[in-house]
């Protein structure tokens, strides 16, 4: 090891060793990552696969994480996110790739935790919720006094739940709900808030009626607009060259996960290069622009909008 960085001879010496390495699944090697034997242990079924141990679910994680763009970055090579997604998936009963679809990754003070679309909410509540129908809404107001009403009844009772709460509408206001805009003037949130504000309260308060009236359902989770309200950013498709950046590159380290250092070196220059053109006359931090005007390129890196996946399903759809 020198400087922290992976010795070349070393990986050379593991190349042939039988061991899975994140360039093996990011480049689908599937010979490599997959055993013929192990994966025909794990049963396929309609609609999808069946797992009778972890050990199935693992193989089915190993060729998941070499599924590329249908992935968020945050889990293409990642084992053992592409595990924890197919766990929860069975858990809950959707599929692995749409519940991967709805994820975030958010980070605070170095500390990471994944969000979820709204749209995760109102998924679980119409698959496992006790109501007699789909969440219904209704809108009262205009402009920034806008308000979406989402409400439902539950099998056995006579009167729909409804949120808001009656009574408190006015203090779920468009105009109170739209999150603060950064220093280019880019909504901190699902870009629906401008785009389709009406669409945006919907899954808001279809996610809050969850919260409310479901929480043995949806206890534990939380949206990545949640998140980023109190005080986690997205890093699903980090952008900045800060300090921390080599390490995020280089992954986690040990069996099975290593990286060669000649692809981390040529992940930083590209990285370097992108971030000297966004800077324009002369470096600057990341996220800050340089010389006092940030030109499009610079503010599109620096604080680049959530990615539309974000609460941007549409209403008819099961989420």
């Amino acid at each position: 090891m020198e400087g922290g960085m992976i010795d070349m001879s070393s990986t050379d010496t593991h190349a042939d060793d039988g061991r899975v390495t994140r360039r093996d699944l990011a480049e689908g090697r599937i010979t490599k990552v997959l055993d013929p034997e192990r994966t025909g242990m794990v049963p396929v079924r309609d609609g999808g696969l069946r797992f009778d141990n972890a050990f199935q679910m693992a193989e089915a994680a190993k060729l998941m994480a070499t599924a590329g763009p249908l992935l968020p970055e945050w889990l293409q090579g990642n084992v053992g996110g592409c595990w924890a997604i197919i766990l929860r998936s069975n858990e809950i009963g959707i599929s692995p790739l749409t519940l991967a679809s709805m994820t975030f990754v958010t980070e605070k003070a170095g500390k990471q935790r994944i969000g979820y679309d709204s749209s995760y909410f109102r998924t679980l509540v119409e698959m496992y919720a006790p109501i007699k129908e789909r969440l219904a809404a209704r809108y009262e107001g205009d402009g920034d006094e806008l308000v979406c009403i989402v409400s439902a009844t539950f099998k056995g009772e006579s009167a729909p739940r409804q949120f808001p709460p009656k009574g408190t509408e006015k203090e779920f206001t468009l105009g109170k709900l739209r999150p603060e805009r950064n220093q280019y003037g880019q909504i901190k949130g699902s870009p629906l808030w401008d785009e389709k504000p009406a669409l945006q309260l919907f899954y808001a308060m279809s996610r809050d009626w969850a919260r409310m009236y479901c929480t043995d359902i949806v206890a534990g989770v939380y949206s990545k607009e949640e998140l980023i309200e109190s005080g986690f950013e997205d890093v699903t498709k980090p952008t900045d060259l800060s300090p921390r950046l080599r390490e995020r590159l280089r992954g986690p380290v040990g069996e099975g996960f290593e990286h060669t250092k000649s692809s981390i070196e040529a992940s930083i220059a590209a990285a370097s290069t992108v971030d000297a053109k966004m800077s324009g006359r002369q470096s600057a931090p990341a996220g800050q622009p340089a010389d006092g005007d940030a030109p499009a390129e610079a503010a599109s890196s620096s604080s680049s909008p959530p990615s539309p996946g974000d609460d941007a399903a549409t209403a008819d759809k099961a989420s």
